[in-house]
Protein backbone atom coordinates (compact mmCIF):
# COMPACT_ATOMS: atom_id res chain seq x y z
CA UNK A 1 0.00 0.00 0.00
CA UNK A 2 1.20 3.41 -1.02
CA UNK A 3 0.78 6.59 1.27
CA UNK A 4 -1.00 9.35 -0.19
CA UNK A 5 -2.01 12.79 0.76
CA UNK A 6 -5.05 13.52 1.90
CA UNK A 7 -7.71 13.37 -0.54
CA UNK A 8 -5.50 11.56 -3.09
CA UNK A 9 -6.95 8.50 -1.99
CA UNK A 10 -4.71 4.66 -1.46
CA UNK A 11 -3.23 2.96 -4.15
CA UNK A 12 -1.80 -0.70 -4.25
CA UNK A 13 -0.20 -3.29 -6.42
CA UNK A 14 -2.33 -5.94 -7.65
CA UNK A 15 0.64 -8.19 -7.96
CA UNK A 16 -1.58 -11.32 -9.77
CA UNK A 17 -3.15 -8.56 -12.45
CA UNK A 18 0.05 -6.66 -12.49
CA UNK A 19 -1.73 -2.87 -12.31
CA UNK A 20 -1.87 -0.54 -9.85
CA UNK A 21 -5.25 0.00 -8.10
CA UNK A 22 -6.02 3.88 -6.82
CA UNK A 23 -9.76 3.98 -4.82
CA UNK A 24 -10.25 8.02 -4.68
CA UNK A 25 -13.46 9.98 -3.41
CA UNK A 26 -15.09 11.54 -6.12
CA UNK A 27 -18.42 13.63 -5.76
CA UNK A 28 -19.26 11.67 -2.56
CA UNK A 29 -18.35 8.74 -4.21
CA UNK A 30 -15.70 5.82 -3.77
CA UNK A 31 -14.55 5.43 -7.33
CA UNK A 32 -11.67 2.60 -8.24
CA UNK A 33 -9.06 3.63 -11.10
CA UNK A 34 -6.73 0.66 -12.51
CA UNK A 35 -3.85 1.04 -14.97
CA UNK A 36 -0.19 -0.68 -15.68
CA UNK A 37 2.11 2.43 -14.10
CA UNK A 38 1.30 4.73 -11.14
CA UNK A 39 1.66 7.86 -14.00
CA UNK A 40 -1.57 6.22 -15.80
CA UNK A 41 -3.35 5.68 -12.67
CA UNK A 42 -2.71 9.42 -11.61
CA UNK A 43 -3.84 10.87 -15.01
CA UNK A 44 -7.01 8.53 -15.04
CA UNK A 45 -8.00 9.78 -11.35
CA UNK A 46 -7.56 13.04 -12.36
CA UNK A 47 -9.91 13.02 -15.74
CA UNK A 48 -12.55 11.73 -13.40
CA UNK A 49 -11.98 14.27 -11.30
CA UNK A 50 -12.17 16.66 -13.88
CA UNK A 51 -15.09 15.10 -15.89
CA UNK A 52 -17.13 15.42 -11.59
CA UNK A 53 -16.18 19.16 -12.00
CA UNK A 54 -17.61 19.59 -15.19
CA UNK A 55 -21.58 18.67 -14.00
CA UNK A 56 -23.97 18.45 -16.08
CA UNK A 57 -23.11 21.23 -18.46
CA UNK A 58 -19.97 21.08 -20.12
CA UNK A 59 -18.28 24.56 -20.94
CA UNK A 60 -18.26 26.05 -24.52
CA UNK A 61 -14.50 26.32 -24.23
CA UNK A 62 -14.24 22.55 -23.92
CA UNK A 63 -11.29 20.99 -25.38
CA UNK A 64 -11.65 17.76 -28.08
CA UNK A 65 -9.27 15.88 -24.83
CA UNK A 66 -11.33 16.89 -22.24
CA UNK A 67 -14.39 15.81 -23.82
CA UNK A 68 -13.42 12.77 -24.51
CA UNK A 69 -12.15 12.01 -21.30
CA UNK A 70 -15.98 12.76 -20.29
CA UNK A 71 -17.06 10.70 -22.78
CA UNK A 72 -14.63 7.46 -21.98
CA UNK A 73 -15.85 8.19 -18.30
CA UNK A 74 -19.61 8.82 -18.42
CA UNK A 75 -20.98 7.49 -21.90
CA UNK A 76 -19.09 4.28 -23.03
CA UNK A 77 -19.96 2.20 -19.85
CA UNK A 78 -23.82 2.93 -20.84
CA UNK A 79 -23.61 1.50 -24.34
CA UNK A 80 -24.40 -1.64 -24.93
CA UNK A 81 -21.07 -2.28 -26.61
CA UNK A 82 -18.61 -5.19 -25.31
CA UNK A 83 -15.80 -4.23 -22.88
CA UNK A 84 -13.36 -5.72 -25.32
CA UNK A 85 -14.70 -2.89 -27.70
CA UNK A 86 -15.13 -0.56 -25.22
CA UNK A 87 -11.22 -0.50 -23.79
CA UNK A 88 -10.49 -0.62 -27.46
CA UNK A 89 -12.23 2.64 -28.38
CA UNK A 90 -10.65 4.35 -25.30
CA UNK A 91 -7.38 3.11 -26.46
CA UNK A 92 -7.52 4.29 -29.44
CA UNK A 93 -8.42 8.14 -28.30
CA UNK A 94 -5.52 7.76 -25.66
CA UNK A 95 -3.15 7.13 -28.46
CA UNK A 96 -4.05 8.33 -31.69
CA UNK A 97 -6.83 10.97 -31.14
CA UNK A 98 -5.74 13.11 -28.37
CA UNK A 99 -2.45 13.48 -28.88
CA UNK A 100 -2.56 14.66 -32.26
CA UNK A 101 -6.30 17.20 -31.85
CA UNK A 102 -6.65 16.55 -28.10
CA UNK A 103 -5.83 20.58 -27.56
CA UNK A 104 -8.47 21.92 -29.59
CA UNK A 105 -11.63 23.21 -28.81
CA UNK A 106 -14.40 20.66 -29.45
CA UNK A 107 -16.65 23.67 -30.61
CA UNK A 108 -13.92 25.17 -33.30
CA UNK A 109 -13.05 21.45 -34.40
CA UNK A 110 -13.17 21.22 -37.98
CA UNK A 111 -12.84 18.55 -40.81
CA UNK A 112 -9.63 20.21 -41.68
CA UNK A 113 -8.41 18.33 -38.19
CA UNK A 114 -9.30 15.28 -38.91
CA UNK A 115 -7.85 15.15 -42.29
CA UNK A 116 -4.80 16.77 -40.19
CA UNK A 117 -4.85 13.82 -37.81
CA UNK A 118 -5.38 11.06 -40.21
CA UNK A 119 -2.46 12.66 -42.25
CA UNK A 120 -0.46 12.54 -39.29
CA UNK A 121 -1.13 9.01 -38.38
CA UNK A 122 -0.59 7.62 -41.51
CA UNK A 123 3.02 9.47 -41.77
CA UNK A 124 3.52 7.51 -38.45
CA UNK A 125 3.36 4.89 -40.68
CA UNK A 126 -0.32 3.30 -39.01
CA UNK A 127 -2.51 1.13 -41.05
CA UNK A 128 -5.14 2.32 -42.85
CA UNK A 129 -7.19 0.19 -40.99
CA UNK A 130 -6.10 1.68 -37.41
CA UNK A 131 -7.14 5.24 -39.68
CA UNK A 132 -10.31 4.22 -40.16
CA UNK A 133 -11.04 2.61 -36.88
CA UNK A 134 -9.49 6.15 -35.20
CA UNK A 135 -11.69 8.11 -37.30
CA UNK A 136 -14.61 5.97 -36.93
CA UNK A 137 -14.13 6.30 -32.80
CA UNK A 138 -14.19 9.94 -33.29
CA UNK A 139 -16.86 10.36 -35.51
CA UNK A 140 -18.74 8.46 -32.60
CA UNK A 141 -18.14 10.28 -30.00
CA UNK A 142 -18.75 13.32 -31.76
CA UNK A 143 -22.16 12.30 -32.62
CA UNK A 144 -22.94 12.28 -29.01
CA UNK A 145 -21.54 15.73 -28.50
CA UNK A 146 -23.99 16.37 -31.42
CA UNK A 147 -26.73 15.26 -29.99
CA UNK A 148 -26.10 16.95 -26.66
CA UNK A 149 -25.96 21.00 -28.64
CA UNK A 150 -22.19 20.74 -27.68
CA UNK A 151 -20.99 20.78 -31.48
CA UNK A 152 -23.00 21.83 -34.61
CA UNK A 153 -21.74 19.32 -36.82
CA UNK A 154 -19.87 16.23 -36.66
CA UNK A 155 -16.35 17.02 -38.22
CA UNK A 156 -15.37 13.59 -38.56
CA UNK A 157 -18.10 12.52 -40.82
CA UNK A 158 -17.57 14.95 -43.06
CA UNK A 159 -14.12 13.67 -43.84
CA UNK A 160 -14.13 11.47 -46.27
CA UNK A 161 -13.14 7.67 -45.68
CA UNK A 162 -10.00 6.24 -45.20
CA UNK A 163 -9.22 4.17 -48.56
CA UNK A 164 -7.90 0.53 -47.56
CA UNK A 165 -6.06 -1.66 -49.76
CA UNK A 166 -9.02 -4.89 -51.08
CA UNK A 167 -7.28 -7.76 -49.38
CA UNK A 168 -9.56 -10.13 -50.72
CA UNK A 169 -8.05 -13.44 -48.84
CA UNK A 170 -8.75 -16.45 -49.59
CA UNK A 171 -12.13 -18.67 -49.60
CA UNK A 172 -13.07 -22.12 -50.51
CA UNK A 173 -14.00 -23.18 -53.61
CA UNK A 174 -17.19 -25.55 -53.42
CA UNK A 175 -15.10 -28.70 -53.75
CA UNK A 176 -12.80 -27.78 -51.38
CA UNK A 177 -15.44 -26.78 -49.12
CA UNK A 178 -16.89 -30.87 -49.36
CA UNK A 179 -13.28 -32.02 -49.07
CA UNK A 180 -12.81 -30.10 -45.87
CA UNK A 181 -15.99 -31.47 -44.06
CA UNK A 182 -15.39 -34.75 -45.48
CA UNK A 183 -12.15 -34.54 -43.69
CA UNK A 184 -13.56 -33.66 -40.34
CA UNK A 185 -15.92 -36.50 -40.85
CA UNK A 186 -15.40 -38.89 -36.92
CA UNK A 187 -13.19 -35.55 -35.55
CA UNK A 188 -13.85 -34.14 -32.48
CA UNK A 189 -14.22 -30.87 -33.88
CA UNK A 190 -16.86 -32.43 -36.76
CA UNK A 191 -19.52 -30.25 -36.10
CA UNK A 192 -17.81 -27.02 -35.22
CA UNK A 193 -16.22 -26.85 -38.66
CA UNK A 194 -19.71 -27.31 -40.14
CA UNK A 195 -21.23 -24.44 -38.51
CA UNK A 196 -18.31 -22.46 -39.24
CA UNK A 197 -18.20 -23.33 -42.80
CA UNK A 198 -22.04 -23.58 -43.17
CA UNK A 199 -23.35 -20.94 -40.91
CA UNK A 200 -20.27 -18.31 -41.15
CA UNK A 201 -20.11 -17.89 -37.69
CA UNK A 202 -17.05 -15.88 -35.77
CA UNK A 203 -15.00 -18.19 -34.02
CA UNK A 204 -15.86 -16.81 -30.43
CA UNK A 205 -19.66 -16.54 -31.30
CA UNK A 206 -19.54 -20.74 -32.19
CA UNK A 207 -17.88 -21.56 -29.30
CA UNK A 208 -20.31 -19.24 -27.22
CA UNK A 209 -23.27 -21.30 -28.27
CA UNK A 210 -25.86 -22.89 -25.76
CA UNK A 211 -28.14 -25.93 -26.49
CA UNK A 212 -30.59 -23.34 -25.87
CA UNK A 213 -29.80 -21.45 -28.09
CA UNK A 214 -30.40 -24.08 -30.63
CA UNK A 215 -34.13 -24.73 -31.45
CA UNK A 216 -34.57 -28.35 -33.24
CA UNK A 217 -38.36 -28.34 -32.91
CA UNK A 218 -39.10 -25.47 -35.92
CA UNK A 219 -39.34 -25.83 -39.29
CA UNK A 220 -36.43 -24.97 -40.63
CA UNK A 221 -34.33 -25.54 -37.23
CA UNK A 222 -32.72 -22.04 -36.17
CA UNK A 223 -29.52 -20.57 -34.10
CA UNK A 224 -29.31 -17.82 -32.13
CA UNK A 225 -26.37 -15.92 -31.65
CA UNK A 226 -26.20 -14.31 -28.06
CA UNK A 227 -23.18 -14.28 -26.83
CA UNK A 228 -19.79 -15.11 -27.77
CA UNK A 229 -16.46 -16.65 -25.90
CA UNK A 230 -13.60 -14.18 -25.25
CA UNK A 231 -10.24 -13.83 -23.55
CA UNK A 232 -9.39 -10.83 -20.91
CA UNK A 233 -6.41 -9.69 -20.25
CA UNK A 234 -5.00 -12.84 -18.02
CA UNK A 235 -5.92 -15.59 -20.48
CA UNK A 236 -9.07 -16.51 -19.28
CA UNK A 237 -12.08 -17.29 -21.11
CA UNK A 238 -15.79 -16.31 -20.62
CA UNK A 239 -18.91 -15.31 -22.26
CA UNK A 240 -19.88 -12.08 -23.47
CA UNK A 241 -22.18 -10.17 -25.93
CA UNK A 242 -21.27 -10.70 -29.43
CA UNK A 243 -19.49 -8.21 -31.01
CA UNK A 244 -22.21 -5.81 -32.18
CA UNK A 245 -25.74 -5.38 -31.90
CA UNK A 246 -27.01 -6.78 -35.51
CA UNK A 247 -24.14 -9.71 -34.20
CA UNK A 248 -27.23 -11.10 -32.33
CA UNK A 249 -29.40 -12.93 -34.89
CA UNK A 250 -30.96 -15.69 -35.89
CA UNK A 251 -29.86 -18.06 -38.89
CA UNK A 252 -31.60 -21.24 -40.28
CA UNK A 253 -29.52 -23.88 -40.43
CA UNK A 254 -29.29 -26.82 -43.33
CA UNK A 255 -30.52 -29.83 -42.24
CA UNK A 256 -27.60 -31.84 -43.04
CA UNK A 257 -25.78 -29.43 -40.43
CA UNK A 258 -29.01 -30.35 -38.17
CA UNK A 259 -28.22 -33.90 -38.02
CA UNK A 260 -24.37 -33.49 -37.43
CA UNK A 261 -25.56 -31.65 -34.60
CA UNK A 262 -27.67 -33.74 -33.15
CA UNK A 263 -24.97 -36.69 -33.40
CA UNK A 264 -23.11 -34.11 -32.05
CA UNK A 265 -25.40 -33.68 -28.94
CA UNK A 266 -25.43 -37.59 -28.11
CA UNK A 267 -21.32 -37.79 -28.29
CA UNK A 268 -21.51 -35.30 -25.50
CA UNK A 269 -24.19 -36.88 -23.64
CA UNK A 270 -21.65 -39.69 -23.28
CA UNK A 271 -19.22 -37.96 -22.49
CA UNK A 272 -20.95 -35.75 -19.82
CA UNK A 273 -22.34 -39.32 -18.07
CA UNK A 274 -18.99 -41.15 -18.17
CA UNK A 275 -17.29 -38.39 -16.64
CA UNK A 276 -19.76 -37.70 -13.99
CA UNK A 277 -20.18 -35.08 -11.22
CA UNK A 278 -17.97 -32.40 -11.93
CA UNK A 279 -18.37 -31.79 -15.60
CA UNK A 280 -17.89 -28.76 -16.93
CA UNK A 281 -16.57 -26.59 -14.47
CA UNK A 282 -17.43 -23.17 -14.04
CA UNK A 283 -18.78 -23.69 -17.50
CA UNK A 284 -21.38 -25.80 -16.14
CA UNK A 285 -24.28 -24.38 -15.72
CA UNK A 286 -23.66 -22.70 -19.64
CA UNK A 287 -24.64 -26.22 -21.62
CA UNK A 288 -22.47 -25.37 -24.11
CA UNK A 289 -22.69 -26.99 -27.91
CA UNK A 290 -18.63 -26.61 -27.81
CA UNK A 291 -16.30 -28.29 -25.15
CA UNK A 292 -13.76 -30.41 -24.32
CA UNK A 293 -14.14 -33.84 -23.28
CA UNK A 294 -14.77 -32.60 -19.45
CA UNK A 295 -17.20 -29.93 -20.40
CA UNK A 296 -15.10 -27.14 -20.02
CA UNK A 297 -15.21 -24.15 -22.66
CA UNK A 298 -12.77 -25.19 -25.61
CA UNK A 299 -10.01 -22.59 -26.02
CA UNK A 300 -9.62 -20.83 -29.14
CA UNK A 301 -5.94 -21.02 -29.97
CA UNK A 302 -6.26 -24.43 -29.68
CA UNK A 303 -9.21 -24.38 -31.87
CA UNK A 304 -7.21 -22.47 -34.59
CA UNK A 305 -4.47 -25.33 -34.19
CA UNK A 306 -7.31 -27.99 -35.01
CA UNK A 307 -9.14 -26.44 -37.50
CA UNK A 308 -5.66 -25.86 -39.51
CA UNK A 309 -4.79 -29.54 -39.28
CA UNK A 310 -7.84 -30.88 -40.38
CA UNK A 311 -7.54 -28.62 -43.35
CA UNK A 312 -3.64 -29.73 -43.90
CA UNK A 313 -4.74 -33.32 -43.64
CA UNK A 314 -7.15 -32.74 -46.43
CA UNK A 315 -4.63 -31.89 -48.29
CA UNK A 316 -5.90 -27.97 -48.36
CA UNK A 317 -2.88 -26.67 -46.71
CA UNK A 318 -3.73 -24.47 -43.59
CA UNK A 319 -7.13 -23.04 -43.11
CA UNK A 320 -8.45 -20.72 -40.38
CA UNK A 321 -11.51 -20.18 -38.88
CA UNK A 322 -11.85 -16.78 -40.18
CA UNK A 323 -11.04 -17.93 -43.53
CA UNK A 324 -14.19 -20.40 -43.04
CA UNK A 325 -16.33 -17.48 -42.49
CA UNK A 326 -14.97 -15.92 -45.22
CA UNK A 327 -15.60 -19.31 -47.31
CA UNK A 328 -19.32 -19.13 -46.36
CA UNK A 329 -20.12 -15.58 -47.52
CA UNK A 330 -18.69 -16.30 -51.01
CA UNK A 331 -20.04 -19.49 -51.34
CA UNK A 332 -23.68 -18.00 -50.66
CA UNK A 333 -22.81 -14.91 -53.40
CA UNK A 334 -21.80 -17.65 -55.86
CA UNK A 335 -25.51 -19.03 -55.69
CA UNK A 336 -26.78 -15.63 -55.90
CA UNK A 337 -28.02 -14.99 -51.98
CA UNK A 338 -28.75 -11.52 -52.03
CA UNK A 339 -26.22 -9.42 -50.33
CA UNK A 340 -28.35 -8.17 -47.80
CA UNK A 341 -29.56 -11.66 -46.40
CA UNK A 342 -25.92 -12.68 -46.46
CA UNK A 343 -25.00 -9.45 -44.83
CA UNK A 344 -27.77 -10.44 -42.01
CA UNK A 345 -26.62 -14.01 -41.37
CA UNK A 346 -22.90 -12.83 -41.29
CA UNK A 347 -23.70 -10.56 -38.47
CA UNK A 348 -22.28 -7.33 -40.21
CA UNK A 349 -22.99 -3.58 -38.62
CA UNK A 350 -24.70 -2.81 -41.98
CA UNK A 351 -24.51 -4.14 -45.06
CA UNK A 352 -22.09 -1.72 -46.70
CA UNK A 353 -19.32 -3.25 -44.42
CA UNK A 354 -20.48 -6.55 -46.29
CA UNK A 355 -20.13 -5.05 -50.00
CA UNK A 356 -16.69 -3.44 -49.11
CA UNK A 357 -15.39 -6.97 -47.97
CA UNK A 358 -17.28 -8.80 -50.38
CA UNK A 359 -18.07 -6.69 -53.02
CA UNK A 360 -15.26 -8.19 -55.34
CA UNK A 361 -17.23 -11.58 -55.31
CA UNK A 362 -19.78 -10.02 -56.97
CA UNK A 363 -18.13 -9.30 -60.51
CA UNK A 364 -20.15 -12.96 -61.91
CA UNK A 365 -23.10 -12.04 -60.56
CA UNK A 366 -23.46 -8.60 -62.23
CA UNK A 367 -22.34 -10.04 -65.18
CA UNK A 368 -25.42 -12.18 -64.93
CA UNK A 369 -27.32 -9.00 -64.38
CA UNK A 370 -26.12 -7.83 -67.50
CA UNK A 371 -26.53 -10.82 -69.60
CA UNK A 372 -30.37 -11.04 -68.05
CA UNK A 373 -31.20 -7.42 -68.93
CA UNK A 374 -29.71 -8.15 -72.75
CA UNK A 375 -32.33 -10.76 -72.85
CA UNK A 376 -35.18 -8.78 -71.75
CA UNK A 377 -34.36 -5.35 -73.73
CA UNK A 378 -32.70 -7.23 -76.83
CA UNK A 379 -33.03 -10.60 -76.97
Amino acid sequence: MVKRANGQGSLRYDRERKRYELRVTIDGRRRKVTGKTQAEVNERAEALRRNAELGPGLPAEMTVSRYLEHWIAQVLPLTDLAQTTREQYERMARLYIIPIIGRRRLDQLAPADVRTMLSRLSEQGLSPATLRQARSVLSRALRTAEADGLVTRNAARLVDGVRQANKEGRTLTPAEARTLLSAAHGHEYEALVYVLLSLGLRKGEALGLSWSDIDFDSTPAKLTVRRALKKDNRDRTYLDTPKTTRSRRTIHLPGSLVDVLRQHRKRQAAERLAFGEGWGGRFADEDLVFTTSIGTALDPNRVNRQVQQIAQDAGLGKWTPHELRHSAASLLIAQGVPLKTISEMLGHSSIRVTADVYGHLLDDARSEAATAMEGVLWG
